[in-house]
């Protein structure tokens, strides 16, 4: 009998080993990228995070199917990438994965061919593929049209395709194509109805100061527009003011242009935003930030954050959290309805460090960062995911590596205790730390 069931299982192996779904590599970005660009594959990135409940959904349902893996064996090489730890925080910067899952299909290049997010039913899921497939092996893809760009900007009709299929692959970030595509073309005019609905499709690289702007500027409320402005037109139009605020900063950013900072601002009112001395000052602090300009960054928000810290009474933050905590258990109504100054400003100073965190260089900005995130750690006692944080500073910039794992270890039992989805967060960190591995804050 043993004989007969260890020839069954024996004959079945190659089943088995074919029923495995999706193959994800174990390699960096930039293997997989050869590894396609050698096999003429595209790139499929699928950025999770270990607490995201719909990406292990995916992972255990359709990412397992056999006919989902067979057809990304045949024409993707599968990578799967942690936003928030190892290169997975650049990988997400670089190419925009907002919600999770995110999907992005790059070509052997690294150039984005499509991308979509969120869990879905499998039939769903390979439709968005095999479209993603098809723009990667179309010889007008994204990727492709993007080398070719340089060369062939002043072709009106070959900017146009770019733009069309830029649009259809979901992309973003691509004001200046719309830009020079505006102060090239001439088949479109000002008041037509086509201009109308390509400013409306391309709203969200639409900036100030541009051509775009000064077509909208010129047409805006004219009678040759009212009969092109209408529903879903007239909204896209409506939002505009607001999204012109974003989309112009995000571009000054890209280009690193403060006198188009500068512009955000007069125009700013526009959108019914304020544009005092301290809006200005939080636009170039997150102007910095972004920039990575970190001596003007930590210029602008050293002794403001220090001042926060200072103005903060912990003995009572403290004390309060934990009042709330006991009226919380005993069923108070009106305890369970407030939420207790002290998260609120332990969330204040995690996302200040944080920030600050990422230019720190010096002996004094390290023990800063420490210093600051251990009153977040001192008035929110027993929480899980503040105790999380502060060990993660603790590791990254103390001098007590050994403290940092105990306090780690501390939230993780809290967090399992209270059955947090990011449990397996703090787990994933705790085990890099005991392993003396960097961590990523964040």
């Amino acid at each position: 009998m043993k004989k007969i069931y260890s020839l069954i299982l024996l004959l079945s192996a190659p089943m088995l080993m074919l029923a495995q779904g999706i193959t994800f590599e174990h390699e960096t970005l930039a293997e997989a990228l050869s590894k396609a660009k050698a096999e003429n594959k595209l790139v499929f990135i699928d950025g999770y995070a270990v607490w995201c409940g719909p990406c292990k959904h995916m992972a255990a349902t359709v990412f397992k199917e056999d006919a989902v893996g067979k057809y990304f064996d045949e024409n993707l090489v599968a990578l799967k990438v942690d936003v928030e730890r190892g290169e997975g925080p650049a990988i997400k910067r670089k190419y925009g994965i907002a919600g999770l899952p995110g999907y992005v299909f790059l070509d052997g290049d690294g150039l984005v061919v499509y991308r979509f997010e969120a869990a879905m039913p499998t039939e769903k899921f390979m439709k968005e593929v095999e479209l993603a497939v098809a723009y990667g092996k179309d010889p007008n893809s994204v990727g492709r049209i993007a080398e070719r760009y340089p060369n062939e900007k002043n072709d009106e009709q070959f900017v146009r395709m770019y733009l069309d299929r830029l649009k259809e692959s979901k992309s973003t970030g691509y004001t200046g194509i719309v830009e020079q595509y505006l102060d090239i073309q001439t088949t479109m005019p000002e008041e037509s109805k086509e201009m109308v609905t390509f400013l409306a499709d391309h709203a969200e690289e639409l900036v100030f100061r541009g051509k775009a702007d000064e077509i909208i500027q010129r047409n805006l409320g004219s009678d040759a527009w009212k009969q092109w402005v209408r529903k879903d037109i007239r909204e896209a139009f409506q939002k505009l003011p607001r999204k012109m605020v974003e989309s112009t900063t995000d571009y000054a950013i890209q280009k690193r242009d403060t006198a188009m900072l500068e512009y955000v601002l007069t125009r700013a009112g526009e959108a019914g935003a304020v544009a005092d001395d301290a809006q200005r000052k939080r636009l170039y602090i997150f102007y910095y930030e972004q920039t990575g300009q970190g001596e003007k960054y930590k210029a602008m928000v050293h002794d403001n954050n220090e001042a926060y810290i200072q103005s903060l009474d912990v003995k009572k933050l403290r004390s309060d959290y934990e009042e709330n905590l006991r009226l919380r258990a005993e069923g108070d109504q009106h305890a369970l309805a407030i939420k207790p100054f002290a998260i609120r400003n332990s969330s204040q100073i995690y996302s200040m460090v944080y920030n600050y965190a990422k230019f720190a260089t010096t002996d004094q900005e390290k023990a800063d960062v420490v210093r600051w995130m251990k009153v977040a750690y001192d008035i929110l006692p027993g929480d899980a995911t503040i105790m999380s944080e502060y060990a993660n500073i603790l590791y990254t910039f103390g001098s007590n590596q050994e403290e940092a794992i105990k306090i780690k270890e501390e939230a993780y039992e809290n967090a399992v205790k209270e059955d947090m989805k990011r449990g397996s967060s703090i787990k994933a960190d705790l085990d890099l730390m005991k392993a003396g591995k960097e961590i990523t804050l964040g």
